[in-house]
């Protein structure tokens, strides 16, 4: 029998900081789910479907506009070269959004046309400004992990949940249902980043013009954007799939109902996992740098996982139809399906996240790419069968194996990694 230290996972700097991190998203989303129940009878299965989309391609396109540079800011020498890479990164992102901005303006109609969603089209304006913001706070997150700045990180999930759900509602029952979900999420994205405003020493360095040392150190990080950022693509693109090839071929309301039990896993197992991402980050980088053992704390939160959260996992597989008619409504029982489908897929997912940086500290970028890339083409594959048989249900249920299939197999490139790396500290000792 395995015996799980609770004493020492609780003594440990990663729990303490997660731990900070962690109780402003779980406070964020118990607010958020407890709201779904009312929205689910406000918004219609369509507006669910048209925010899903609109949101998978703001997350695409925020990670073009930011080129991965955030995930530098960790792992910098120096303050200097920190706020020359902050510098860099806020100029890329602006100019950006106003190119989009732009873009857009003038080419909507056949880009959205182009992309089969044309259901989306109407909503164009908040797409560049939902991008600015949304990376403006992946930079400031990323600023205020490497300044151990955690109860900030925590106060602006929690703000942004709270607006979120809050806009969502008041713009629901004074009947802007057509608009409300889009722009309460933009309104939270910009509230979210008032928390970090304490941090305004190295932003207001950063935003002198220095462009000569900015472009030099960006160089000097251009794995980020080389590798990193085509990696990120891919995996947001992969993920998002489903919202961006089905809304034309099955319909908003199809797509709705798959995005309410999306949400309610995806959402929370991805905050949850962030939360732990954005403390191990920071960890694990300086454990290499100090030539120190990563595993035993990694295996204690996997062993922690398996014994008392997949027992969890399993009881929601059967108890899913049930509460989703008695929580949602009768016409929302078909999420219930996606959701037992997703379940197997999102415990992995919580397993492998919070260590989806191995490839950086271990400069494996090319091969996480290469991955990442076979991963896409297989759940392309996935959706196309579903799209040939004409079947919404079988396209998510083979596109969830996949996810599942893939994710089990990083995790075991990760441990393999991580066993290398110790094994050579072993033997330089």
């Amino acid at each position: 029998m395995i015996k799980f230290h609770f004493n020492t996972l609780f003594r440990s700097e990663i729990f303490r900081n997660s731990s900070i991190i962690l109780g402003g998203n779980v406070v964020g989303q118990l607010i958020a789910f407890l709201a779904y129940p009312i929205l689910t009878r406000i918004y219609s299965e369509a507006e669910f479907g048209i925010f899903a989309a609109f949101m998978s391609v703001c997350s695409l396109l925020t990670t073009l506009g930011t080129g991965r540079y955030e995930e530098s800011l960790v792992i910098a020498k120096d303050q200097k070269e920190t706020v020359q890479l902050i510098g860099f990164s806020l100029k890329l992102l602006i100019f950006f959004s106003l190119f989009l901005f732009i873009g857009l303006a003038l080419f909507r109609k056949p880009v959205f046309s182009l992309c089969k969603m044309e259901s989306i089209e109407s909503f164009w304006l908040y797409l560049p400004f939902t991008v600015l913001f949304t990376g403006l706070t992946f930079l400031l997150n990323n600023l205020a992990t490497r300044e151990k700045q955690f109860k900030r990180i925590a106060a602006a999930g929690l703000l942004q949940n709270s607006v979120n759900t809050a806009g969502k509602l008041i713009a629901g029952f004074s009947g802007f249902t057509r608009i409300g979900l889009i722009f309460s999420n933009l309104l939270s994205v910009i509230a979210g980043n008032v928390p970090y405003l304490s941090l305004k020493r190295p932003l207001l360095d950063a935003l002198k013009w220095n462009w000569s040392n900015e472009r030099k150190t960006a160089l000097r990080y251009i794995d980020f954007p080389s590798f990193n950022l085509g990696r990120t693509f891919l995996s947001g693109f992969s993920i998002n799939l489903p919202f961006l090839i089905l809304i034309g071929i099955f319909g908003e309301a199809s797509l709705g109902l798959y995005s309410l039990a999306f949400a309610l896993l995806y959402r929370p197992i991805n905050l949850f996992a962030n939360s732990l991402y954005t403390t191990l980050f920071e960890n694990g980088a300086s454990t290499i740098r100090d030539k120190k053992p990563l595993l035993p704390s990694l295996k204690r939160y996997w062993k922690y996982l398996c014994f008392y959260i997949l027992p969890c996992f399993v009881l929601a597989f059967f108890i899913a139809r049930p509460l989703f008619v008695i929580f949602f409504g009768a016409e929302w029982e078909e999420s219930a399906l996606y959701f037992q489908y997703l379940l197997p897929w999102m415990f992995m997912i919580m397993l492998v996240s919070p260590v989806q940086f191995m490839p950086i500290l271990f400069n494996k970028q090319k091969i996480a790419l290469c991955l990442e890339i076979i991963h896409l083409l297989f759940r392309w594959g996935a959706l196309g069968i579903g799209i040939y048989l004409m079947h919404f249900q079988t396209g998510i249920l083979l596109f969830s194996l996949v996810g599942l299939f893939f994710t089990s197999l990083n995790f075991i490139w990760f441990y393999l990694m991580i066993k290398k790396y110790e094994q050579n500290l072993n033997e330089n000792v």
